[in-house]
């Protein structure tokens, strides 16, 4: 019996000490693995940072490497080359964005000495992260990839309506929907409609919608069918909108030519030369058949009115050929969604880009081969009327708008 207890005693003695060693080693591994776990997300989160960080001074032509270095020692990560190291590369070594000038790589390896896990042989656990951002820089562009005619209205039933009797051909860009028709309730509504008599021509750069298109006489579409399932762009739209100010400066008048500056619509009625400026009307432009409007290197900024321009007047308008606001002829900026309605006769001529990007824009046709020399951009379009509409879009003589910079994680 006493040989028998001395036996069990032994055993005992032993499976204590095996124990001991397995809850050591599980607390080593609770101690050391979660100080590892730890140190790595701290490290990521210090590599997110830097990356923003370098990519938003590089837009902003500062020292990237110097700004991304500071930020990850301010977050734990001072590249001593001992506990830890920082490294910054533009473009990226490796990976999906490697050569790519627009990205910046930030990869920090980061040792965390152990505590238990020392005694086995392992003195440091090590972590290695990466981040990479995206610093695109301001540019300045076409507006809505060079389309000549554009509704950003992103959820609206008959976004761009063709209907009425006349004709419309567009060249030198295509027409593009911005619409996915989440408020079309009714399935033979689509975001690009056509209707009746009415045609459209714009083989150059195409119809291009987000949504569905419903024609009813594809006859009358070039080309046909419309391309539809396009990526919608954001609304408002990311490039910038132009911020035309005439300050206290006052239009003052001298028989029928008018100054540029701050103008009630009422003065741009009746028979007006415009000299070359920019013009900030308040009021409703209402122009009717008796009228004539002339102006030349001119920007009409629509304040908080609208603009209604009637057949039979003669209308001679052209955006500024160079400084800030070369290209745009009609403005109405988002604060103000009054609508639109363009109805020149043969006479009527148009050059320069008309934005409004809140509004739904109505044109009627002139009937001139040489009505239109602008890209079209509004919340909406609708082709109505009985006279021909023709636009053509060039880059030269129209508005090209600044995409701000972007800055984003990339994973």
């Amino acid at each position: 019996m006493k040989m028998n207890n001395k036996t069990e005693r032994g055993q005992a003695i032993v499976m204590i000490a095996i124990a001991i060693v397995g809850l050591i080693g599980f607390t080593a591994l609770a101690i050391d693995g979660g100080n590892a776990f730890s140190d790595r997300r701290n490290a990521q989160n210090a590599a997110d940072t830097a990356a923003l960080s370098a990519a938003l001074a590089k837009v902003r032509n500062n020292d990237w490497n110097a700004i991304g270095q500071t930020l990850a020692s301010s977050n734990g990560y001072n590249n001593d080359s001992i506990s830890n190291t920082v490294n910054l590369y533009n473009p990226p070594i490796d990976g999906t964005y490697a050569g790519n000038n627009e990205y910046i790589q930030v990869i920090i390896v980061s040792h965390v000495d152990t505590f238990f896990a020392s005694i086995v042989g392992v003195e440091q656990l090590t972590n290695t992260v990466e981040a990479v951002a995206r610093a695109k820089p301001a540019i300045t562009e076409p507006m809505v990839y060079g389309n000549a005619m554009v509704s950003l209205a992103p959820t609206e039933c008959q976004a761009y309506y063709v209907h009425g009797t006349a004709a419309t051909e567009v060249t030198g860009g295509g027409v593009f929907v911005n619409s996915n028709g989440d408020e079309c309730n009714n399935p033979n509504d689509g975001v690009f409609e056509q209707q009746g008599s009415a045609s459209l021509l714009a083989v150059d750069g195409g119809i291009t919608s987000v949504g569905d298109a419903v024609v009813q006489n594809p006859s009358l579409l070039d080309p046909y069918p419309p391309t539809e399932g396009a990526t919608a762009m954001p609304y408002p739209p990311e490039f910038a909108m132009p911020e035309p100010d005439c300050g206290t400066t006052n239009s003052t008048q001298s028989g029928s030519t008018l100054t540029p500056g701050n103008v009630a619509a009422s003065w741009l009625r009746n028979d007006v030369f415009l000299e070359p400026g920019t013009y900030c009307i308040s009021g409703d432009l209402v122009l009717n058949a008796s009228n004539t409007l002339e102006g030349h290197d001119v920007t009409l900024y629509f304040v908080d009115g609208g603009l209604h321009i009637n057949g039979a007047g003669e209308f001679l308008l052209d955006a500024p050929d160079s400084g800030e606001f070369a290209g745009l002829l009609i403005f109405l900026p988002m604060d103000n969604d009054e609508i639109v309605i363009l109805n020149g006769n043969a006479t009527s001529e148009f050059e320069g880009s008309i934005l409004a990007p809140a509004s739904e824009i109505q044109i009627n046709g002139t009937g001139n081969t040489d009505g239109y020399s602008s890209q079209v951009i509004g919340y909406t379009i609708d082709l109505i009327g009985t006279a021909d509409t023709y636009i053509h879009y060039e880059d030269s003589t129209n508005y090209d708008a600044t995409v701000p910079p972007r800055i984003e994680l990339a994973h």
